[in-house]
């Protein structure tokens, strides 16, 4: 991991970010205090798995809207038109 003070990120900002746009983790500190991490962000991922959608959907949803999501939810994609 490299360490980065905070005036090395103010005067070399796009030198220490890509970097982080490689992989790198840095830590900046300021006066030799580590107080913040730059690191890359996770990939987002565009499709979820049914189960993996209906377990994150239905624990935000309120009890009332879990029960109806889960009767009116297919149980397959097969009906849709492309």
């Amino acid at each position: 991991m490299l360490t980065a003070a905070s005036r090395d990120l103010r005067n070399n900002t796009r030198g220490l970010l890509d970097k982080v746009a490689e992989g790198e983790t840095i830590t900046i500190t300021i006066d030799g205090r580590p107080v913040a991490e730059l690191r890359p962000i996770e990939a987002r991922q565009r499709f979820a798995s049914r189960e993996k959608f209906l377990t994150s959907i239905l624990r935000q949803a309120d009890s009332g809207l879990a029960a109806e999501l889960r009767d009116l939810l297919p149980d397959t994609t097969d009906d849709l038109e492309w």
